[in-house]
């Protein structure tokens, strides 16, 4: 499900609004979720096919619960603050999406 929060692009500044995760790896060994988030101008954008204006890939302390599908996990995950322990939260990305509200 994407997310939808104005995010200032580093590669050219400008501002995406509208975020996918794409990609979702999950690492038993160290329980973390790497989230591969594509970043497009808008739902439009994405919808016409655009390519994405900027592609990060963001780690999330945890994994899935079993049977929560590892996307959705990932999603509501990005969008709320880290704990201040969480080893994640030492990566300046993980914190990009705080606040953002995921749609359907």
């Amino acid at each position: 499900m994407p997310i939808k929060k104005d995010y200032e692009t580093p590669s050219t500044g400008a501002v995406a609004s509208y975020h996918v995760t794409g990609l979702v790896t999950l690492d038993a060994t160290a329980k973390t979720t790497m989230a591969m988030v594509y970043s497009y101008l808008s739902a439009d954008a994405r919808a016409a096919g655009k390519a994405p204006m900027y592609t990060q890939q963001i780690p999330v302390t945890g994994l899935p619960p079993d049977g929560q599908d590892a996307f959705a996990y990932a999603d509501q995950q990005l969008i709320v603050a880290p704990a201040s322990d969480d080893s994640a939260a030492l990566n300046p990305a993980r914190s990009v999406f705080v606040g953002g509200d995921v749609v359907t």
